[in-house]
């Protein structure tokens, strides 16, 4: 996922990994190529807010420590600062024998992985990397006032 203006390049950008089967063996993989992307995307657009979205299959929480290991993943690519502003975990869970459909499980999620802080905290990483006179509305609406500023479609330096 990415948001862009065209003056100013990608200001959001979100990568999204999967794993359904074979936890144990794929996660390390996984945290290799994440914290690889990470690193190559920040080198490039410094100033963008960068997030980690990681979906596993619920079956994930039948391997002890198996899930544990990829919070940790998780946390871990967020410390560094040239890595990800925010990282989060998304439990899917279906049936396959009875499919009825996909349940999103947030019981196990702890609340620093969570998809609600996901993206609170890409929002202000976002606010905090831009100037004011862009994203005015969603600035108002945080503070809850209205701002005395106009949005600006580019912010030149005098």
């Amino acid at each position: 996922m990415l948001i862009s203006q065209w003056a100013r390049g990608p200001e959001l950008l979100v990568s999204t990994k999967s794993m359904v089967s074979s936890f144990r063996n794929n996660l390390p993989n996984r945290f290799e190529e994440s914290y690889g992307d990470a690193k190559n995307l920040r080198g490039r657009y410094p100033m963008a807010a960068m997030g980690f979205l990681f979906v596993l299959r619920s079956t994930v929480l039948d391997e002890p420590g198996t899930f544990e290991k990829a919070l940790d993943m998780l946390r871990k690519l967020r410390v560094e600062s040239d890595v990800y502003d925010a990282t989060s975990i998304v439990l899917a869970e279906w049936d396959d024998a009875d499919f009825d459909g996909v349940t999103i499980r947030t019981d196990a999620v702890p609340a620093d992985l969570s998809a609600d802080r996901f993206i609170a905290t890409l929002i202000e990483a976002v606010l905090d990397r831009t100037p004011i006179e862009m994203h005015v509305e969603v600035r108002g609406r945080r503070e809850h006032r209205q701002l005395p500023v106009e949005e600006s479609d580019f912010f030149l330096l005098d």
